[in-house]
């Protein structure tokens, strides 16, 4: 029984109405105490209760002599409240999609500051890389490759799916990969990339700062696994410049993947 007020609640009903709904159910027609008393649920909430689960379509009553009775509806009924619920969805997504183009609008205007988002854990990563994908266009990177291999959270699939899409579309890229490791074969394949390698010893950078279009992705993993978002031409501007002084200087490598 317990494990059906927990299936019940799940679906959205509250830890009383599960008690009073099931009461019922078991007991079948039944005076408001009945139901009070197995339910173990004071009468003036039992009654509270039952005109919620009425509204929901869940109970009903009837008068029988003197005395009116509450029954609990089929089942069934469960699967279509459930199919309501499921249909309301469908007609919100459609309303907030017609809504898209005008949210994003505003939401991808440049105003006088930059946009700034900050997000944490592997999940944020996950956020990250959804919003990266859909930008378009070259990118250059600043990559520790080395204290991305230590961080385990962000060696699996998602990764791997991640670098497959960019495979996918061509993307163009350029990479200053600090690293210890200086053969090029073990690289990882993002799309038609280059490589150049800067030592860990002279460049003891710990973060990774990635440039596409006016966003600029900077990855924080040593003590925290922390990504942040910033929107602005002029400071992506600043770091892809800075990125060319960097990249001229350093030893160039295909991408060849490891």
């Amino acid at each position: 029984m317990d494990e059906l007020k927990k299936q019940l609640e799940h679906l959205g009903l509250s830890d009383k109405e599960s008690k009073v709904y099931l009461a019922a159910l078991e007991l079948g027609p039944t005076p408001v105490q009945d139901i009070s008393h197995k339910a173990h649920v004071n009468r003036a909430t039992t009654y509270v209760m039952i005109e919620s689960l009425s509204a929901r379509g869940l109970m009903s009553t009837f008068q029988k002599g003197k005395k009116r009775f509450y029954v609990s509806e089929s089942p069934e009924r469960l699967m279509a409240i459930i199919q309501t619920q499921q249909k309301e969805l469908s007609e919100r997504q459609v309303e907030l999609e017609g809504m898209m183009p005008l949210l994003s609008a505003l939401y991808n205007a440049e105003g006088a500051k930059p946009q700034i988002r900050y997000l944490e854990g592997v999940e944020g990563v996950k956020t990250v890389r959804a919003l990266f994908e859909k930008l378009s266009g070259d990118f250059v990177e600043i990559a520790p490759l080395d204290d991305v291999h230590q961080t385990s959270e962000l060696m699996g699939e998602e990764r791997n799916q991640h670098h497959a899409v960019l495979r996918t579309r061509g993307t163009s890229y350029r990479v200053l990969a600090i690293t210890k490791n200086q053969d090029p074969k073990c690289l990882p394949e993002m799309g038609d990339g280059q490589w150049r390698m800067l030592p860990p010893e002279k460049f003891p950078i710990h973060a990774s700062i990635v440039v596409r279009k006016d966003h600029v992705f900077l990855f924080s993993y040593r003590s925290a696994i922390l990504s942040v978002v910033i929107r602005s031409q002029e400071i992506a501007d600043a770091l892809r410049a800075l990125f060319e002084l960097a990249w001229d200087g350093a030893k160039s490598y295909p991408s060849k993947g490891c």
